[in-house]
């Protein structure tokens, strides 16, 4: 019997390579629905590879940290599997703060490179401005000045596979009540514990990925570590595609689920309540 896609992941988990196992299993399933549009798991995984090599060519390497100023977008998805599988460290930057906390978390985190959203703009300027260790600074969905644009600077990249994996981390970053933004980082101290924490969400979420029904929405802005794990990482990992919201409404959200047929959600309490 072969192996189900789900096992094909967990036994690439602890290389950060779970998307490339399904992307191999299912290539033309719809990893992810956005106001951007659709992508495959095929389309996520040659994305993330090619970001991984334009971090490379750019002298940031295993261990280095990438900030990530983004919205509900393909491209938050992308970049956060390719830091995933490059051995670096991802920050999911909150874009609700000013900009100088902003600023502040993109030079704390020590990143070397800076994916940023054209709805914050003005923001990823002040943060990028006299920061010596940004080797890169790209402009997500428009154009930054200062700032090269993503679609550009990929643009016939290699999408193969990386021949050499290794298991990211993510540092993210508290909401600051107490004083600045404190960052937490999670790290595992066995890259074989991944798999592990794999085979414990598939049993506590029970997702079907070889049925081909299953379906996510991701309700909350994925710099929050519930939707970023919880409606983004995990789901993707198992195989499950998921559908971004940019702004949470209730109504919307019962319109997704009777359009997409959900089958798994995230809630805070608060949106109980208005639902």
């Amino acid at each position: 019997m072969s192996a189900s896609v789900f096992e094909q992941a967990m036994a690439r988990a602890h290389e950060g390579m779970e998307i490339a196992a399904v992307a191999a299993a299912y290539p033309e399933r719809v990893a992810i629905y956005s106001a951007q549009g659709e992508q495959s798991f095929g389309e996520l995984n040659h994305r993330a590879n090619q970001i991984v090599r334009l971090l490379r060519e750019q002298g940031i390497a295993e261990g280095d940290s990438v900030a990530l100023l983004c919205g509900n977008r393909l491209e938050f998805a992308a970049v956060r599997f390719a830091v995933h599988r490059m051995g670096a460290r991802i920050t999911p930057v909150n874009w609700h703060l000013s900009a100088d906390e902003i600023a502040y978390i993109v030079d704390n985190c020590e990143a070397k490179a800076l994916f940023a959203d054209i709805r914050v703009a003005a923001a990823a300027q002040q943060a990028a401005a006299g920061n010596e260790r940004l080797a890169l600074k790209l402009a997500i969905g428009g154009d930054i000045p200062g700032f090269k644009p993503y679609e550009q600077a990929l643009e016939g990249a290699d999408g193969s596979d990386i021949a050499d994996p290794s298991l990211g981390t993510m540092m993210l970053y508290t909401s600051g009540t107490t004083g600045r933004p404190k960052g937490v980082l999670r790290q595992q101290s066995d890259p074989q514990a991944a798999a592990g924490m794999l085979q414990l969400m598939l049993a506590v979420f029970q997702y079907d990925p070889d049925g081909g029904r299953d379906l996510a929405l991701c309700t909350g802005p994925l710099y929050h570590s519930g939707p970023f794990n919880i409606c983004l990482t995990q789901p993707l990992s198992a195989g499950i595609g998921t559908v971004l919201m940019d702004k949470w409404e209730p109504e919307e959200t019962l319109r997704l689920i009777q359009h997409y047929r959900i089958s798994h959600a995230f809630f805070v309490p608060t949106m109980f309540k208005r639902l």
